[in-house]
This record gives structure tokens, sequence and C-alpha cells, in this order.
């Protein structure tokens, strides 16, 4: 019987009640799940799931495997951070948490030094949206994320990296385009001429895109809108190719090489990206992604 599990399977089945809902979250059979329960049951020979409750939850017994399953834990993340460190950061691992945006646009601003410097440390990406890397890291599935603030999850701490305007992007073949001749706060021209106008937009769950919406509803705009996307650089292609606008931060406006575009910035004041580097505020965090944490913290307050 794999006791790793053990832990993960109790919680998920007092999470959700009951052992139907827990299997599916767990992406394991029910008949599974209740076998494993049974045989750990067996195996300490007491009773750790209260039945007759709906829904179902730990008896005392139960509460006591968990507190000592989690101090087990513990001591096994400490021994092999412990021993992480004996090595010098000659071997190791580091698992990084971050947004397809900011791993083009800011974490390249860090890896490729940390990597030169620590070519033992094998580092793991994992790209998903801000709301799921938070998940996995109060979950302590990665050792550190970058993200894009505010950070709801109070399980998590950060540290800022830098603050970025924001840009609407709009392509030259809109009417629009010919108003825009400066980077001032004041626009150029009518906001609601920004109303059923063609927008190409994050996806729902990118803080990007709640940003936006935010700007739609501060000013009763009604965007049409005609593709979604992950990724702020295809938006920005769609733009230069005069399909829509969009709205970037101002490090992908930098980069950019399309021709076909002009940019009006936001007030950088209301409408922002604040990046961050974040951690488990309960746990101790590796020696790697202590020495990657400042190394991006000094990375970012040198520009």
């Amino acid at each position: 019987m794999n006791k790793l599990h053990a832990k993960s399977y109790l919680e998920a089945i007092v999470r959700f009640g009951n052992i139907s809902h827990a299997a599916k979250h767990l992406y394991v059979s029910q008949p599974y799940l209740s076998k494993f329960l049974k045989d750990i049951e067996s195996e300490v020979g007491v009773k750790l799931i209260d039945r007759e409750s709906n829904p179902l939850t730990l008896t005392y017994a139960g509460e006591r495997y968990l507190a000592y399953a989690e101090e087990m834990e513990n001591i096994s993340q400490k021994m092999a951070y412990e021993l992480q460190e004996i090595a010098n950061l000659e071997k190791g691992r580091l698992k990084i948490g971050v947004n397809p945006f900011l791993a083009s646009h800011t974490l390249y601003n860090i890896l490729p030094e940390f990597i030169k410097n620590y070519p033992g440390i094998e580092v793991e990406l994992i790209e998903d949206s801000a709301n799921q890397i938070e998940v996995l890291l109060a979950e302590h599935k990665i050792d550190i994320c970058i993200t894009i603030l505010p950070i709801n999850n109070e399980e998590i701490d950060y540290e800022t990296l830098y603050t970025e305007a924001l840009y609407l992007a709009i392509p030259d073949q809109n009417p629009l385009a010919k108003y825009v001749q400066s980077s001032e706060h004041k626009l150029p021209f009518a906001i609601n001429k920004l109303n059923r106008e063609k927008f190409i937009l994050l996806k729902n769950n990118m803080t990007l895109r709640r940003v936006t919406d935010t700007f739609f509803e501060d000013h009763d705009l009604k965007p049409q809108t005609i593709v979604e996307t992950i990724n702020v650089d295809n938006a920005l292609y769609l733009v230069n190719e005069g399909l829509g606008i969009t709205v970037v931060p101002a490090s992908v406006k930098m980069k950019s090489s399309h021709q076909n575009v002009k940019y009006f910035k936001l007030n950088e004041f209301v409408y922002k990206n604040t990046v961050a580097i974040a951690y488990n505020k309960h746990y101790d965090i590796s020696k790697a992604a202590s020495v990657f944490l400042n190394l991006a913290i000094m990375r970012f307050k040198e520009r």
C-alpha cells in the first residue's frame, strides 16, 4: 500500500463529503478508493472515517492520523531540503509556476542566469493560469511562482518585482488610430468610441483579462469579443493584422516589432500589471528556491 497517498485521499474524502466525489477529484475509481480506505483502516486497526455521518467526517483517530501524516510529510520535506543544501546546490530540483505571458516576458530575464550558475539544479516549469498556479503553490506542489497581483490566497506571501503600465493596442486600419499621437493619460478620443469595437481578449481566467474587464466596466463599454486567447503575443499579432483592439502590458509593447499598431497608455494608477514572486508562507523554501527568489529581486531592482 502506498501510504504517501493516504493523507491526500483522506483529505479529499472529508473535503467532498463522500467517496464518489473524492474519487472523481483524485482521478481514481470509487471501488479503488473504498478499498484503499478499508485497507488502511485494517492496517492501523481503527476506523478513520465516520460512515454514519453525512457528509462523511473524520473520527478522532482519523484526525490524529492526518496530524501525524502532516508531521511526517513536513519532516520528509525538511530532510529533502537539508540534503539538497548539503549537496551545496550541486543537485536538486526547483519547481517554478508561471503563467504563459510571464514565462515569455519576465521569467527569461532570470532563468538563464540561474541555470548557468547552478547547472545541477533540475528546473521544472509549470505553466498555467495565475489562479491555478496559486492553487498549486498553496498545496505545496510547486516551490515558487511568478504571478500577477492581486493574490487572494492567505497561504501565499510574495515580493513585488515590478509594476508596468497597460496599453490599448489599436490597429492602423482602425479609424481611432489616427487620434493616437502620444502616450498621455487623457484619451485622444471620446472613450465611448470604444463601445462595440472589436477586441481580441485573453481568456477569463487570466489576470490581464480581469483588469481589462474592469476597464470596460468602469467606462460602461460593451466590446465585441472576436477572439479569446491565453497568449498576449497572439492577441497583438492579430491586432497587427487589423482584426481588432487589445490590451497589452508595457513589456510586450517594448518587445514588439509590429509595424501596424498604435499604442495608447491607460491610466497607470488605475490599470496596471504588478508582477510578484510568491511562495507558501507556511513552509520553509528550499535553498534553490531562495537563491532564485533573491536573484529575481536583484535583477528587477537593477532595472
